[in-house]
């Protein structure tokens, strides 16, 4: 049994969506083998893709959740979940996030709480004084329970702020997941973790293992695997940490790896 473990975003899904051929691949290889999704998402934002792929129906694969933080394996309903942020947590990586400029969500169990960033408030002020546009406003008293991870986006001078930013939260899984998105997380949380725990659990040989993905948080999965992929479109990062390459996920690179896969 062959086991192809593949980040979402940006490496299985094109524009977050699923194609006939990936479905109809991917089914087959289910038939025989194993499948893993590995995925920043929850599994609210994931449902829609495991009904999709009948992953309750073949029994084989597992889900790899928001990052590494949970874990799900289809064949004996096993469900693992890390504890993640406490609310003093979330104020000081807010706060912090806040003052570089970036785009704050928070990711709840079951919401998403998107604050406006520092640079959003200057544009609103601005726009108000010359264009006399009212201020949107600000939902301060959110409230963030069950607080899965925080997600950063839209700064200006991204790069620059990105390294200020993973020297302030040195304490904390500070990972690029694209080339202006950020996800933050508990220290130690990765996805590398929960898939070595199912190659202990299913003694998968690394022969028989292939892993994709094309962002910060794939290159320890990507290291770890002999036969790892990132398509063309991945972050340099993921290119260097991949032993191969695919093509872009606009081409359906991983599909066609996976369709030679089935071929052998």
């Amino acid at each position: 049994m062959k086991t192809v473990v593949s980040d979402l975003d940006g490496t299985l899904l094109a524009d977050g969506s699923l194609n006939k051929e990936t479905i109809a691949v991917l089914k087959e290889f289910q038939s025989k083998n194993r499948l893993v999704l590995a995925t920043g998402r929850n599994f609210e934002s994931v449902k829609w893709i495991v009904d999709e792929l009948e992953m309750e129906k073949y029994q084989t694969g597992a889900l790899i959740l928001i990052n590494g933080l949970a874990f799900y394996d289809f064949k004996d309903r096993e469900y693992i979940y890390l504890n993640s942020f406490d609310l003093k947590e979330v104020k000081k990586i807010i706060k912090i996030a806040y003052r570089l400029f970036f785009r704050v969500t928070v990711v709840c169990q079951n919401e998403r709480i998107t604050l406006s960033s520092l640079y959003d408030k200057i544009f609103y002020i601005l726009r108000y004084l010359i264009k006399h546009k009212p201020i949107p406003k600000q939902n301060n008293k959110a409230v963030y329970n069950q607080v899965e991870k925080i997600e950063l986006g839209g700064t200006i001078f991204f790069n620059f702020f990105f390294k200020l930013l993973k020297k302030r939260l040195y304490n904390y899984e500070v990972v690029r997941v694209s080339q202006y998105w950020i996800e933050i997380l508990p220290k130690g949380t990765n996805k590398l973790n929960q898939l070595k725990y199912l190659v202990s659990k299913y003694h998968i040989d690394q022969n028989d293992l292939y892993v994709f993905g094309d962002g910060e948080n794939d290159i320890e999965m990507l290291q770890y695997a002999n036969n790892s992929y990132a398509p063309e479109n991945a972050l340099i990062e993921a290119k260097n940490a991949a032993h191969f390459k695919c093509e872009s996920c606009n081409n359906n690179g991983v599909i066609k790896v996976i369709q030679n896969i089935i071929k052998r």
